[in-house]
């Protein structure tokens, strides 16, 4: 039997080694034959793993912005010119089987993973939730929650650095909830810091199963351990996609009003009225998916945010200064009318993404070979498109790693592919204006009520298939 394995083995390898032959394409150095790249790879902890793709990015830049690195004897792509990137985001929207694989438990069939075919029918149905009138009405909810993030920050005020994370995940977690379901979760403390670890423990562990090959293997990850915990874990994130259902279930009778018979309704609203379209568990995998996607990207976003205003001091005072000119000495609400005057809270913002993005990279499945700006992608194979080498390729500038929101300013020169925060094509992220808009109006409560100390540069991250700091994200404050 074993022969017959690595006999295949090496087949597979022969195929390759002929169909994407170095010198069709740089291959990153180091691989050694049938392993391929994997000893580099998965050596060392996810710090280290995110040194080691930085500076696979980085050999990208310097050979043509694509390069081949080896899974075993698979090939995989992976591009850094943000033009590039955007083609194949545009053009595959297959997204890695071993990606959905390793989360197929954890959110199931929801927009974040699943096939191609289920993903146009729910999007169709999902995308009026995030017009810009339905938007507008979570205003108020915006910022009652910041109010309350806030309120519960004060016993940190003048006292030692704390990791601000925890608070602001908490505080994401409930308003997704909130907005898009219209379940208010602030009365349940307990259980959803009980919610946070549990999708901050399943993150470790699909991070530590993708670096263990032997574990890709189902018959092996079932028996494991590592099953059994991840299973415990899902079950309480489970649980509150669970009550969050129930309660708007319940709540259903009681809203036959008019705005229940308008056009733009809230997400769950409109999701339980395709209940023909969708079966219970797909409307389960969808809430679930949009309170993972919503409370993890925004919260990381904020989180880098406040470090690096903390670090870069005439930043955050120059967001202060425009907080003033559009408030005053005002502790009123932000409104809707509000937004579009606070321009450089969201070049802030922008720039923290650009620098710190939570998401650095996506995976495609080629499904038809693909033209580039110099080379063509072959059909069949996987591609990683390096979103973070996008926005830090040289392309940007000699300051490309610097922290500096003046750069956007004037983006009339910018090539409109170079920002890929949001992801790129038809499957990019479908609450990108709901993040700029919560995100915004949280900022303008923080910075009213709080000046922040902290220092970015101190700051090691390490990748669970999106970025995290290794020690949390650090700052002190200081009541203005």
């Amino acid at each position: 039997m074993w022969i017959l394995f690595i006999t295949a083995l090496c087949c597979l390898y022969l195929y390759t080694w002929v169909h994407f032959y170095p010198g069709k394409f740089p291959v990153y150095p180091g691989g050694i034959p049938l392993l391929g790249n994997v000893s580099i790879l998965f050596s060392g902890d996810t710090e280290k793993v995110w040194e080691t793709i930085k500076k696979i990015f980085k050999f990208s830049f310097e050979n043509g912005d694509i390069v081949l690195i080896y899974f075993g004897p698979i090939p995989f792509y992976i591009i850094t010119d943000p033009d590039d990137c955007s083609t194949v985001l545009t053009s595959s929207m297959h997204r890695s089987g071993i990606a959905k694989k390793l989360a197929k438990t954890f959110v199931g069939n929801g927009l974040l993973f699943s096939p191609v075919s289920v993903w146009k029918e729910h999007r169709k149905l999902i995308n009026p939730t995030f017009n810009q009138q339905v938007l507008d009405g979570f205003i108020e909810t915006f910022n009652l929650q910041s109010r309350r993030l806030v309120q519960e920050w004060k016993e940190n005020a003048g006292k030692d650095p704390f990791d601000q994370h925890l608070g602001l995940e908490k505080n994401a977690m409930e308003t997704i909830c909130f907005t898009t379901a219209g379940v208010d979760l602030y009365d349940q403390n307990e259980f959803n810091n009980k919610c946070l670890m549990a999708f901050g423990d399943i993150m470790n562990l699909l991070a530590k199963r993708a670096m263990n090959p032997l574990l890709y293997f189902d018959f092996l990850y079932n028996i494991s351990d590592m099953k059994k915990e991840e299973l415990q874990h899902v079950k309480i994130t489970h649980e509150l996609t669970n009550i969050v259902l129930k309660r708007k279930i319940e709540s259903q009778d009681k809203e036959q009003d008019e705005k229940s018979n308008t056009k733009f309704k809230p997400f769950l609203e409109r999701l339980l009225e395709s209940s023909d379209k969708l079966s219970t568990q797909d409307l389960k995998d969808e809430t679930n998916s949009m309170i993972l996607a919503g409370f993890e990207t925004t919260s990381a976003i904020l989180s880098y945010c406040l470090v690096l205003l903390g670090t870069y001091t005439n930043v955050q005072e120059k967001c202060y200064q425009e907080i003033n000119e559009v408030f005053g000495d005002s502790n009123r609400d932000v409104t809707k009318d509000d937004l579009p005057r606070l321009k450089y809270i969201e070049m802030v913002l922008k720039e923290t993404m650009r620098l710190c993005p939570g998401v650095p990279y996506s995976t495609r499945v080629i499904t038809e070979d693909v033209q580039l700006k110099n080379a063509v992608l072959r059909k069949g194979h996987l591609c990683f498109v390096a979103l973070y080498g996008a926005m830090h390729h040289p392309t940007w500038g000699p300051d490309v790693e610097e922290f500096i929101p003046e750069r956007w300013l004037d983006t009339s020169g910018l090539n409109p592919n170079a920002f890929g925060a949001f992801g790129y094509g038809r499957r990019n992220c479908v609450g990108k204006v709901y993040a700029m808009m919560t995100m915004k109006v949280s900022m303008v409560h923080i910075l009213r009520a709080y000046r922040v100390s902290g220092d970015y540069h101190r700051m090691r991250i390490k990748n669970l298939g999106i970025n995290k700091p290794v020690d949390g994200h650090q700052i002190t404050l200081y009541n203005r």
